[in-house]
């Protein structure tokens, strides 16, 4: 029997909240079209949130952004999360306004272990998201996840701050360099689909390829252009995965100059040809 994808949501249907095994993200890296808050009961599991590599377990919370890549791997049988996942809509009208750098922070670090007192703050959000959800003749059941949605990303981003503060000022050469990191990864996962130079995304920061990389390489360490070929990377095993579109379809929409260009390309980074990839993870 199929694995169905837990995170969907519908035009009719903008909001699902319930608990699943998250069968159909094992080994399967799959884009969330919304946004989806994941809460661990039990079990255990490797996480991979686009470049983001983390343990999940007991009282874990992972929090997937729009258009965020998501795999599990080495999940155990008794893996199991509570989830409330949102359509693209509601997720962008609860996060409006909202400082950019909040979701830079999050996009870094999308898997979190949280204190008792947050788990237990959670457990609570749930279970109001649950009982909105479930409360079918409610006409103003969006209204309410969406102010509830604002409410706990302006929590946490209260709680992220007020961290930062306690920190130690750092030189402002470190925060300016942080800033054009943050944004290269976010330009990054808007334009590698179709964008794979380095200069592309000196030119939209305005700086030179030779600072960009010095920036990539400190913050990251690993250099600029391999930054951008993991991301192109996960794109194309998330195709070979999520869809039917042949290499050559893939390598079209992708902007390669052909088919066995995407294959040297792929067979470079993943040591197989994207056929033998599709074909193992079937």
């Amino acid at each position: 029997m199929p694995q169905v994808n837990p995170l969907i949501t519908t035009p009719e249907e903008q909001f699902v909240v319930g608990e699943s095994d998250f069968a159909f993200f094992g080994n399967y890296a799959c884009r969330v079209e919304g946004g989806a808050i994941l809460f661990c009961r039990s079990g255990s599991a490797d996480a991979t949130v686009n470049q983001y590599q983390g343990q999940v377990r007991r009282n874990t919370m992972v929090l997937l952004l729009p258009g965020s890549i998501f795999m599990l791997t080495d999940r155990t049988e008794d893996f199991r999360a509570a989830y409330c996942s949102f359509s693209l809509d509601l997720f962008s009208e609860a996060a409006f306004r909202m400082d950019p750098s909040f979701f830079h922070a999050l996009r870094e670090r999308p898997i979190s272990h949280p204190p008792q007192r947050i788990v237990e703050r959670a457990s609570i959000w749930l279970q109001m998201a649950a009982y909105t959800y479930r409360d079918r003749g409610n006409v103003f059941r969006n209204t309410i996840i969406k102010n509830r949605l604002q409410n706990l990303l302006l929590e946490s981003y209260d709680k992220m701050q007020r961290f930062a503060a306690r920190q130690h000022r750092v030189p402002e050469t470190t925060t300016r360099q942080s800033e054009l990191f943050h944004r290269f990864v976010a330009l990054v996962h808007e334009h590698c689909a179709q964008e794979r130079e380095v200069s592309f995304y000196a030119d939209k920061l305005c700086i030179s390829t030779r600072y960009l990389s010095t920036i990539v390489r400190s913050v990251a360490h690993s250099s600029a252009k391999e930054f951008i070929d993991r991301s192109v990377m996960l794109e194309i095993k998330m195709m070979l995965q999520s869809t039917d579109l042949s290499v050559q379809e893939i390598a079209y929409r992708l902007r390669f100059p052909d088919q066995s260009y995407l294959g040297r390309f792929f067979k470079k980074h993943a040591g197989e040809s994207p056929t033998e990839y599709r074909n193992n993870k079937k």
